[in-house]
């Protein structure tokens, strides 16, 4: 959310709690969404939650005006956010925690730093692209080093690249042939 806020209104964020960097270090468990999150911390998960809108509508999240599940959704994620990042905080140990502070930072500002490529369109098989649950993808942001995001609604992907070799790397797997 660092890198839209930042490259669609330029607000910079600074000195966020990154649950996801946190629970890395943490819970070892990369890629879980946030409520399997609570839900390792003994945090009561949010029931405003509800994955199967993307079978109707993949995107239920551009969605405009925001309905009111959306703005319930939403807000009961913010709600938590607070109570998780204290439990990490507590869980933390002391020798993880400046590791653990600095990927947070740095992902804020990886995101902020890269130049983004939009428009770009998978020519080959999309879902050996995204691979099983997005595995592949990921994989290629660990190879790369960019963000790899999907437009669901124009059915294009956009990249957050660190620098043009990146980008290309990106490029050639959307585009094996």
């Amino acid at each position: 959310d660092c890198d839209a806020l930042y490259h669609n209104h330029g607000i910079m964020v600074n000195n966020v709690h990154d649950t996801s960097a946190f629970h890395d270090f943490i819970g070892y468990e990369k890629n879980k969404n946030l409520n399997d999150t609570l839900n390792y911390y003994g945090i009561r998960v949010n029931d405003e939650r509800d994955k199967s809108v993307y079978r109707s509508n993949p995107n239920f999240w551009a969605t405009r005006p925001l309905t009111k599940k959306m703005i319930d959704w939403a807000s009961s994620d913010v709600d938590k956010l607070f109570q998780l990042a204290e439990k990490q905080l507590e869980r933390i140990s002391g020798a993880k925690k400046p590791s653990a502070v600095e990927k947070s930072a740095n992902y804020a500002r990886l995101a902020r730093d890269m130049d983004v490529k939009s428009g770009l369109v998978v020519r080959g098989n999309v879902g050996r692209f995204i691979g099983r649950g997005g595995a592949n993808i990921r994989s290629l942001e660990r190879e790369s080093g960019c963000l790899i995001y999907s437009d669901r609604e124009k059915n294009t992907w956009f990249v957050f690249y660190p620098n043009d070799a990146s980008l290309n790397i990106v490029k050639r797997r959307m585009n094996p042939y």
